[in-house]
């Protein structure tokens, strides 16, 4: 069976082309019963196909599910003048794959590209620095820490040789999406009714894509009751392919989310000092402490971003004025929430880490301007 790859939420396709061994013109109808990935339902498109001649046919479709899905071959009805029909399953199954919004991806690429052709025939030199990349050997002068000669090479030249480090210009990346119970909640947007861990996939992918055309590695993994140990930090197509498989098959579950338990594969996984982006909702109010817990493990060595998903519909209701007893009710709710999220977030921020709050619609440009900002300060 042939395989068919759409976005996430963004319109498609699906073609095929149809004949008859028949010497005379007939009428063609084509029905094919689409799988829950693509709304469930049927799509049918018709046409009247020559002698000895292919007639194609196109049926617009839309993805409302990440995944692998099988889709049955459609089946045709050809007639010449209307009075009989011939009904017929045609074809071969199809193999369907969902891949996470590449779209976006394809359009950040063109933006990207116009940007680094202004600067083409420049080069940016490496930073000399306390960092841990070799750079080079040069001769010991007086005031140099005597933690950096090189024996070796002092005694092959019979004087003083020192090694000469580089800040690193690939650093590591790792983008943690939180696929537990409070991200499976589905938001109506512009692309269609979406789950948040829909959008922070889409965001992921997007994120890992401009990391790697910055030479930086980055990797991916899934979280909630358990962690998912995903793609480790690489660079390159290959290893963005891998990441785009991962992330194909995140779908959120009903479990509670475990941050210390995140927090803790972390440091027995990390070696060096990485940019962790955790696209997440935040917990209720009882519920602070494991992510207050997790951030201040990881934030003594890495440089953890928190990439909040909002609840508009909260907000909304927080600032509403309420007609009566069970308004008013819901805004006294609402504000308490919202006012928690807010101590919340400011806890964060003073443990180190830095907090981005975004909807989930959004979620993909924020993720990109904060690592973007990340690289501009220079805080890895």
């Amino acid at each position: 069976p042939r395989t068919v790859s759409l976005s996430l939420a963004e319109a498609g396709t699906m073609r095929m082309q149809a004949e008859h061994g028949a010497s005379f013109a007939m009428d063609l109808v084509v029905r094919w019963r689409w799988p829950r990935h693509l709304g469930g339902g049927s799509g049918i498109a018709s046409g009247r196909c020559p002698p000895r001649a292919l007639l194609p046919l196109e049926f617009p479709v839309r993805a409302g599910a990440r995944g692998a899905a099988g889709i049955e071959p459609p089946f045709a009805s050809w007639s010449r003048w209307g009075l009989v029909d011939r009904i017929a399953p045609v074809g071969a199954p199809t193999e369907l794959m969902v891949l996470p919004n590449l779209a976006a991806v394809r359009r950040l690429h063109q933006q990207l590209n116009a940007y680094f052709l202004r600067g083409q025939g420049s080069r940016m030199a490496p930073r000399i620095g306390q960092g841990r990349e070799f750079d080079r050997l040069r001769d010991y002068v007086a005031g140099d820490d005597y933690r950096h000669l090189a024996w070796k090479a002092s005694a092959r030249r019979g004087r003083l040789i020192l090694r000469e480090f580089r800040v690193e210009r690939s650093q590591d990346v790792l983008l943690c999406i939180d696929r537990g119970h409070r991200m499976a909640a589905v938001v109506h947007g512009p692309g269609g009714p979406l789950s948040r861990t829909d959008h922070a996939v889409n965001a992921g992918v997007l994120s890992a894509w401009l990391c790697n055309r910055c030479e930086d590695r980055v990797g991916m993994l899934s979280f909630s009751a358990d962690v998912q140990r995903g793609v480790v930090q690489g660079r390159g197509s290959t290893h963005l392919a891998a990441i785009t498989r991962f992330a194909t098959g995140i779908a959120p579950s009903w479990t509670h989310t475990d941050y210390r338990q995140l927090a803790a594969h972390l440091r027995r996984r990390l070696r060096q000092r990485t940019l962790v982006m955790i696209a997440t909702v935040l917990p209720e109010r009882g519920d602070h402490g494991e992510l207050l817990t997790a951030v201040r493990m990881l934030a003594s060595r890495h440089l953890p971003l928190v990439l909040v998903l909002d609840d508009g519909a909260l907000a909304h209701e927080a600032q509403a004025l309420p007609d009566d007893a069970a308004g008013l009710s819901r805004t006294l709710v609402a504000n308490d929430l919202v006012d928690g999220r807010r101590q919340l977030i400011k806890e964060l921020r003073q443990l180190g880490a830095l907090v981005v709050e975004t909807t989930p619609a959004d979620s993909g440009v924020a993720a990109v301007n904060a690592y973007l900002d990340v690289k501009r300060r220079q805080l890895l």
